[in-house]
């Protein structure tokens, strides 16, 4: 196989991984990758486009630059050791979370991936480079690969990819549902479940910028919260208390009813009842043009900035 053969196959297989993987969505990522993004801070979406934006610019530096071979062998060897660590690494998760009797199936593209990049990476030797006289100086082949990357990752960053992975709230049990917030960070609220829960949501929180909180009405801790940050009205910011109904075949204590929460200007909703929610009040979302920005169960400060009422100013004065 000729070097200007080879070229071309390298892109070809890495530009065809990054389409489906806009096309399909987070379900045909490895999901091992959420969690290593999530080290770095990244959500998972920002991980998802950062890594199609690696794929592309691989691709196109061989494309243009490759005719070159000491550079299109760099660019190959580069684009295939790490499609190939990506394919062993996915077949690794699949095989520890995959139940058993699901068969070979959810095994099927990353090992058909890997056999195709170890078999490329293997010919690229065997291939008959002829070296190409430079037509351009070495200062602008490194500006244009430079370049080439900086347009590739900042226009990733930009294409819509969709959370496919667990679109609605996981359920433990007939009348149980878990609440993760973790996972609903960069998605928008249908994405995330709520909507379904709540079809209200959506076009409460579609336009502009939306504070939801969902709480327990005899939680301390949730008390503590909206009296620290909504007693008074916020007129620059929506804000939506939604109460999470006790559990089936529970009764409320009479000291356990401390009433309503001290909201001012919240619009206030409920879950339906008849579930068990799983989740740790308070959790607090913000929600930016229908899409989830920040999601937080304890780090206030990080979602809302400071308290906009001081604990102190809350004590009856003498």
């Amino acid at each position: 196989m000729t070097h200007f053969t080879l070229r071309f196959l390298t892109p070809l297989l890495l530009i065809i991984t990054a389409i489906g993987w806009i096309v399909g969505g987070s379900a045909w990522m490895p999901v091992w990758t959420g969690n290593v993004g999530k080290r770095f801070g990244l959500t998972e979406i920002a991980t998802a486009q950062l890594l199609i934006g690696v794929l592309f610019a691989v691709a196109v530096s061989l494309l243009l630059f490759g005719r070159r071979p000491k550079i299109g062998s760099f660019f190959s060897r580069f684009g295939l050791v790490t499609y190939a660590f990506f394919c062993v690494a996915t077949i690794a998760s699949v095989m520890a979370s995959t139940p058993a009797g699901a068969g070979f199936a959810p095994l099927l593209f990353p090992a058909v991936g890997l056999v195709v990049a170890l078999g490329l990476y293997l010919i690229i030797d065997r291939s008959k480079a002829v070296e190409v006289a430079p037509s351009r100086s070495a200062f602008w082949i490194g500006a244009g690969i430079f370049s080439v990357w900086v347009i590739a990752i900042g226009i990733s960053l930009r294409i819509p990819v969709a959370i496919t992975s667990s679109p609605r709230p996981q359920e433990t049990g007939k009348d149980s549902v878990v609440l993760d917030y973790v996972q609903w960070q960069g998605r928008t609220l249908p994405d995330t479940g709520l909507s379904r829960l709540l079809p209200i949501l959506t076009a409460l929180t579609l336009e502009g910028r939306c504070i939801i909180i969902l709480y327990y009405p005899e939680c301390n801790h949730c008390r503590e919260l909206f009296e620290n940050y909504f007693t008074v009205a916020r007129p620059d910011v929506k804000v939506i208390a939604i109460e999470i109904p006790q559990a089936p075949g529970t009764t409320a204590l009479i000291g356990d009813d401390l009433g309503p929460v001290p909201c001012e200007g919240c619009q206030r909703l409920k879950l339906p009842e008849g579930k068990l929610y799983v989740l740790k009040p308070p959790t607090v979302l913000v929600v930016e043009e229908g899409r989830v920005i920040c999601a937080t169960e304890s780090d206030w400060k990080t979602c809302l900035g400071e308290p906009t009422v001081a604990p102190t100013s809350l004590a009856p004065a003498p």
